[in-house]
C-alpha cells in the first residue's frame, strides 16, 4: 500500500498542470467554509460575550415570591453555597438592576437614556467587567460609591469624559423621581442594544432606588467557557431538587414572564444564556443554515467536477492503466491508486484553502471597522468583526474536503479497476 501511495503522490505531481483548475475550486470551497463558518462562530461569540454581562453571568437567578413583584434574592448565601462545587466558575454576581424606561443620565445640559442601570459589586466582577474594551478611564475599584461606567453610545451623546460629575435620575416603585451625583470612571466601547447600559455600585443604585443598602435582585455565575452553562444548569438542577427549593428552570425570557404571572409561592428562577438570547440565537442559526445550505451546493459542484476531471484522466491514461495492470496491479490497488490522487488533491487543497480562509477572516478583522453600523453593533467587538475557529470545526472542514475529493473520484476510479489491461493497451 506505501508503494500505492507513493505512486499516487507521483502522479498527482506529475499532473498537477491538470489540476490546477480543480485546486482552486477546491482551494476557493475550503476557504468559503472557513471564512463562513469562523465569522458566523465569531458573531455568535460576541453577543454571548456582552449578553453575559448584560445579564448578570451564564446562568441568572432570580427570585418571585408572588405575581406582580419584581425579582429580590431572599438568601443569597444559598445560592453561592450551590454554585460552590460547579466547574468552571469566573465569577459570582451579585446585582440590583433597575431596568423602567424613565432611567436617564444627565450633564451639561443633556441626557441620555438607559435601558438598564446595573448595581454590581465591584470586586466580584472587575475580571469581567474589565472585557468591556473600556477605552478611557478604567473600572472603579473596590467599594467606590461615586463611580459609574458609561459606554460610548452614552458618552458621545452627552458630551461627557471621564471624570465628568454626571447625575443619575429614575423614578422609585412608589413613583418618586429620585438622583444622585456620580463620576464617570471609565467608558466602554458599545453603540448597540447593550450600549444604553451604565454600571455603578449595588448599594448606590439600591439607594437610588430607595430600597435596602444590602438588597440583591439578581444573581449570576460566569464559567470560563459558556458551553459549561449545560452542564452547569443540570448541576443546580440536581442540587435544588435534593435541597427542597421551590425553583423553575426556563428555556426562554416570555416562559419566566409567563411563569411570574401565576407564582404563588418563593420561586427560584432560572434562565441560562442559551435562554435568554433564544430569539437572536434562532437568527443566528437561521443564518448558519442558509450558509450552510451555499457551502453544500458549493461543494456538490465540486464533487461534480472533481468526478469529471478523473473521468477525463481515465481515459487520457488508459495505456498506462494497462500497463500497470498488466504487470500485476489488481483492481483493488488501481482504485486505492487514482483514491490516493485524489487524497493528496483534497490535502493540498484544504491546507491552502485553509490559510487563504485564515488570511481573509485576519484581514476583516484588522482592517474593517464597522463602528459606523449602529445597531449592528451589537455582533462586534471594538466595533470589528471577530471570528472564531473551534478545533471541533476546523476537523470538520477537512473531513469534509478530502471526502468531496475522495467521492468525486470514486466513481472514475472504479471504472479504471475494470478496464480489461489487454483491452487498455490497446487504447489509441
Amino acid at each position: 500500500m506505501i508503494r500505492v501511495l507513493k505512486l499516487s503522490f507521483r502522479n498527482f505531481t506529475r499532473n498537477l498542470s491538470r489540476y490546477r483548475i480543480l485546486i482552486m475550486s477546491m482551494v476557493l470551497a475550503t476557504a468559503a467554509m472557513v471564512v463562513v463558518l469562523g465569522l458566523l462562530m465569531g458573531i455568535s461569540s460576541s453577543v454571548e460575550k456582552k449578553a453575559a454581562r448584560y445579564f448578570a453571568g451564564h446562568i441568572a437567578f432570580q427570585e418571585f415570591s408572588r405575581a406582580g413583584v419584581r425579582s429580590v434574592i431572599t438568601d443569597s448565601g444559598s445560592i453561592e453555597d450551590l454554585v460552590d462545587d460547579l466547574n468552571g466558575v469566573q465569577a459570582v454576581s451579585r446585582r440590583s438592576v433597575y431596568y423602567q424606561s424613565n432611567a436617564s443620565i444627565f450633564y451639561n445640559g443633556y441626557y441620555a437614556r438607559q435601558r438598564r442601570l446595573v448595581g454590581v459589586e465591584w470586586n466580584r466582577e472587575a475580571e469581567v467587567l474589565a472585557e468591556l474594551n473600556i477605552t478611557s478611564g478604567t473600572v472603579p475599584s473596590d467599594y467606590d460609591p461615586d463611580g459609574v461606567l458609561i459606554s460610548t453610545a452614552t458618552a458621545e451623546r452627552l458630551n461627557a469624559r471621564v471624570g465628568d460629575r454626571v447625575i443619575i435620575s429614575l423614578k422609585t416603585s412608589r413613583g418618586q423621581s429620585n438622583t444622585a451625583s456620580l463620576i464617570v470612571r471609565g467608558i466602554f466601547n458599545e453603540s448597540s442594544f447593550f450600549g444604553y447600559t451604565s454600571y455603578m455600585q449595588r448599594q448606590t443604585l439600591n439607594s437610588i432606588m430607595n430600597v435596602p443598602a444590602e438588597r440583591v435582585n439578581e444573581m449570576g455565575v460566569y464559567f470560563t467557557t459558556p458551553r459549561l452553562q449545560r452542564t452547569g444548569i443540570e448541576e443546580l438542577r440536581h442540587s435544588l431538587e435534593q435541597s427542597g427549593i421551590s425553583h423553575r428552570i426556563l428555556q426562554s425570557r416570555e416562559a419566566r414572564d409567563t411563569a411570574r404571572s401565576s407564582i404563588e409561592e418563593p420561586t427560584i428562577m432560572l434562565l441560562t444564556l442559551d435562554a435568554q438570547l433564544a430569539e437572536i440565537k434562532d437568527l443566528v442559526d437561521a443564518i448558519t443554515i442558509v450558509a450552510v445550505g451555499v457551502i453544500f451546493l458549493f461543494l456538490l459542484i465540486v464533487v461534480i467536477g472533481v468526478s469529471n476531471t478523473y473521468s477525463m484522466i481515465v481515459y487520457e491514461r488508459i495505456k498506462e492503466i494497462g500497463t500497470l495492470r498488466a504487470i500485476g496491479l489488481t483492481r483493488n490497488k488501481t482504485v486505492a491508486l487514482f483514491l490516493g490522487e485524489a487524497g493528496f488533491l483534497g490535502v493540498t487543497s484544504l491546507l491552502l484553502g485553509m490559510f487563504m480562509g485564515v488570511l481573509v477572516l485576519s484581514a476583516i478583522h484588522a482592517w474593517l471597522d464597522f463602528s459606523f453600523a449602529g445597531f449592528a453593533t451589537l455582533f462586534l467587538e471594538n466595533g470589528r468583526v471577530a471570528w472564531k475557529l473551534p478545533a471541533v470545526w476546523l476537523v470538520s472542514i477537512a473531513l469534509i474536503t478530502l471526502a468531496a475529493s475522495l467521492v468525486g473520484a470514486l466513481r472514475p476510479s472504479i471504472d479504471a479497476s475494470r478496464l480489461a489491461p489487454v483491452d487498455a493497451m490497446r487504447q489509441e
